[in-house]
């Protein structure tokens, strides 16, 4: 629906600026309306533009939802590795070297 009344808007905007354009090529100067009609559509695209930036940044964000994901699967790991360290110098390590003591 947006898009719809863009279209409305620039074509009124382009009006009042082709007008202005004739006006200055005229020598009649640059109208109120003409300068207002020609910053509302400059001010319009560079959001425009802006808002499209935005989009490519956010796709490309690594999101925090995303990160702790991450995180927890690295710490999970983690721990069991750390339980079989544990495991290894608590309990098979006494093991060995009994053994070799024999």
């Amino acid at each position: 629906m947006m898009e719809e009344e863009d279209n409305y808007l620039f074509a009124y905007l382009d009006k009042d600026i082709e007008d202005a354009k004739e006006d200055i090529k005229n020598g009649k100067g640059l109208s109120q309306k003409g300068a207002t009609a020609m910053l509302l559509k400059g001010m319009y695209n560079h959001i425009a533009h802006l808002d499209v930036e935005l989009s490519d940044i956010r796709k490309n964000m690594v999101t925090l939802v995303t990160f702790e994901n991450f995180k927890n699967s690295i710490d999970s790991k983690l721990n069991w590795f750390m339980a079989l360290i544990t495991l290894l110098v608590c309990i098979i390590l006494p093991i060995i070297l009994e053994f070799i003591k024999r």
